[in-house]
């Protein structure tokens, strides 16, 4: 079952993190109470949203760019580990297009999945130094 993230669901979620952290090869520590305030914060916030399953989660927001202020649905976190990722993307898609959001953009880890067929194209790459 899909759905959306609460006060009680923030420990378990950065525990998430930290598994993603370590999926990916993140470059950064997790800061686990930082990472916890900025759960509330989207968790609270008109223009966010983080959605839960019994092991995943995806977080996002709805913010404009340097380039336009059409808004952007950006992922900020995203992990399953019980087979939820796919309704996990579709409930933050559906939310995005709910709210208007001009595109969905979301990252991978290095070798992560290819998202072209579910129709996303890669637009850009995060380098890291």
């Amino acid at each position: 079952m899909i759905r959306r993230a609460g006060a009680n669901d923030i420990l378990p979620i950065v525990d998430m993190i930290e598994d993603l952290r370590a999926a990916v090869g993140g470059p950064v520590p997790v800061d686990r109470s930082w990472t916890a305030g900025i759960l509330a914060k989207l968790i609270t916030s008109p223009d966010a949203a983080v959605w839960v399953s019994g092991g995943g989660f995806i977080a996002g927001s709805l913010q404009p760019t340097v380039i336009s202020p059409a808004l952007i649905a950006m992922e900020h976190g995203w992990w399953a580990r019980d087979g939820s990722g796919l309704r996990l993307l579709r409930a933050f898609e559906a939310w995005a297009q709910e709210r208007g959001a001009l595109l969905t953009q979301l990252s991978t880890g290095p070798t992560g999945l290819d998202l072209t067929r579910l129709g996303y194209r890669l637009a850009e790459r995060a380098w890291v130094k």
